[in-house]
């Protein structure tokens, strides 16, 4: 071959794989910017939920509120080392937060983002061919700056009732389809109740005498009060408070257990703080 002839074939060659590079990466970077304002994907569903249910209705104390720190932390994954660890929150899934509510008529989140990708920090360097790490720096610090924000809300008042219960049965039909519940192909929703757990409304109180979980589903005039939890994994935080010592009793705590087993749910992870 001639010295024209190669050098026309080296051009040729330095061109085309010019041209698959910007092939990637503008394929890469239309994948990249669709995502909405919670750092969610505009095209589809999130690949799996971590709902976390807070209860204000009476003020966290200091030492609950840096739990509550620690456990979002935990969910922030800019700091999570192991992915089978139970607060792992990967590439495409949701973070959901409600505040209970005495009123559940207008109950909505007051949190909702999303895992937006892997750390750029962390990337491989093959990763800048085919994402925009400028984009993707600006979502981490977007999520770190919500997760922060999450810290510092401000105390609610006290409120007069505490449907805990209730607000589950809000909750999971939400965010919980029957097909999705049946998917292999997803992971289960994790749900996690952060609560002093002393259910009170006109329906049911811990505050006296209350009945066993698996009435919940037998009795009259409780059956409202059901919630299929089939395919949820459940973590419970109960939040220790001297004035309540006599009803957070060693069988209130296991009478949750035994309400999210009656539901169909599975209890992965249980706390006293």
């Amino acid at each position: 071959m001639s010295k024209n002839g190669s050098m026309l074939q080296f051009v040729f060659r330095r061109k085309l794989f010019v041209l698959l590079v910007v092939l990637v990466m503008m394929q890469g970077c239309d994948q990249n910017i669709r995502l909405d304002e919670n750092l969610c994907s505009a095209n589809q569903q999130p690949n799996s939920s971590t709902i976390l249910l807070l209860d204000t209705s009476d003020p966290l104390s200091p030492q609950h509120q840096a739990e509550l720190n620690r456990l979002l932390r935990e969910l922030n994954p800019e700091f999570q080392v192991l992915e089978d660890s139970d607060f792992f929150l990967a590439p495409g899934e949701e973070l959901v937060v409600y505040e209970l509510a005495e009123d559940l008529r207008t109950f909505e989140p007051s949190e909702r983002l999303c895992n937006p990708g892997i750390n750029p920090n962390a990337w491989e360097w093959w990763r800048d061919l085919t994402e925009g790490r400028a984009i993707a720096q600006r979502r981490w610090q977007m999520f770190d700056d919500r997760i922060q924000g999450m810290f510092a809300t401000e105390e609610s008042p006290p409120q007069s009732s505490s449907p805990l219960i209730e607000a589950l049965g809000i909750i999971v039909p939400r965010h919980v389809t029957s097909e999705r519940s049946r998917s292999e192909d997803l992971r289960p929703v994790h749900l996690i109740l952060y609560s002093d757990l002393l259910q009170h409304s006109e329906s049911l109180s811990h505050y006296g005498v209350y009945p066993p979980a698996e009435q919940l589903l037998t009795a009259p005039a409780l059956r409202h009060l059901g919630t299929n939890l089939a395919g949820i994994e459940v973590s419970i935080f109960r939040l220790e408070r001297a004035r309540d010592a006599r009803w957070q009793s060693v069988d209130h705590y296991y009478w949750w257990t035994e309400l999210v087993q009656a539901f169909g749910g599975q209890v992965i992870r249980q706390e006293s703080l």
